[in-house]
């Protein structure tokens, strides 16, 4: 099987046109042009446009049975901050109206020092990435996010959120610290800025996902099995592409990085999901299969790896 061609298969127009423009940078072909088009019509895109608000937000069922969502509060991958992410990630961008209402309204509800609740950096991260990627890079509010991410230090380079923050200082999460990731993996004008720096180090002193004292155990559970779409935990192959596009994807300290990455391809080179959060509005796929999304990414992962100039073993 030709995995490109499985990844440009109709029935799929967002990973189709995802795969058309970054992996095969034919972003400004007829195929591509066609390929958005159909997006807007695709049955995930579809759902989402129904779950939301006519107000511009979604809303969900807390774990306590309490319904939430008009805020910034969140829950288990349903509300807003979610949803804005899954258009993102389908494609869509601001040109589309109902984008522009939920992005509008969501971004007015940021603090003034451009964080949104409790400092959570898997939030203002994830947010962050969400609005580059929807067209918001312009938006001075977005700007607020960024700054506090380049101003938020901590010892061991990586992130937290104010929840955590209690008495001796304690270790960085590393859901937080790959939301980060992500986020300046979509800000290249940053990739020299010293926070930016002390984050891939972060990463990389580990080997990319493994602890520090013990390299040969993962950092977290989430990268015992790959998951998708992106949400607040975190996957061997998200911090990967990450690195990779900032061009670190030759480092010699994630080999083995890669190798956890290719063990879980199958015979054809395709990706399997091993869970998926957010079913109930974006099914991205069934859990033991082979996975469009997860194999665009890993793809693309490689893709930058490829590119990279230079071995950055002492970065």
């Amino acid at each position: 099987m030709d995995v490109v061609e499985w990844l440009l298969a109709p029935d799929n127009p967002s990973v189709r046109y995802r795969t058309l423009v970054e992996l095969m940078d034919r972003g400004g072909s007829e195929e591509a042009l066609e390929a958005k088009k159909a997006i807007l019509e695709s049955k995930p895109v579809r759902k989402l446009m129904d779950a939301m608000h006519p107000d511009g937000y979604w809303l969900q069922k807390n774990y306590k049975g309490r319904i939430i969502g008009d805020g910034v509060e969140y829950g288990s991958f349903g509300t807003t901050h979610f949803c804005l992410s899954y258009c993102a990630e389908l494609g869509l961008d601001r040109s589309q109206p109902f984008i522009q209402k939920a992005a509008s309204r969501y971004l007015g509800l940021q603090k003034e020092d451009g964080d949104w609740w409790e400092h959570i950096s898997c939030l203002y991260g994830y947010n962050i990435r969400t609005f580059i990627l929807l067209g918001y890079r312009d938006d001075k509010r977005v700007q607020k996010a960024i700054d506090l991410l380049l101003g938020t230090k901590r010892p061991d380079g990586g992130y937290l959120c104010d929840m955590h923050e209690k008495g001796k200082p304690p270790k960085s999460c590393i859901r937080g610290s790959a939301k980060a990731l992500l986020a300046f993996s979509v800000l290249p004008e940053y990739w020299e800025h010293e926070r930016c720096l002390e984050l891939v180090d972060y990463f990389l002193n580990r080997n990319g996902i493994y602890r520090n004292k013990d390299p040969k155990r993962f950092v977290s559970r989430d990268m015992e099995q790959d998951s998708y779409p992106i949400t607040w935990g975190t996957n061997v192959w998200e911090i990967l592409y990450a690195l990779s596009r900032m061009g670190y994807g030759k480092d010699e300290r994630l080999r083995d990085a890669w190798a956890v990455m290719e063990s879980r391809k199958d015979a054809d080179g395709r990706c399997l999901l091993h869970r998926t959060p957010g079913q109930r509005l974006w099914n991205v796929g069934k859990a033991g299969e082979p996975n469009q999304w997860i194999t665009l990414y890993c793809m693309l992962a490689e893709k930058y790896k490829k590119s990279t100039c230079v071995t950055n073993e002492d970065s």
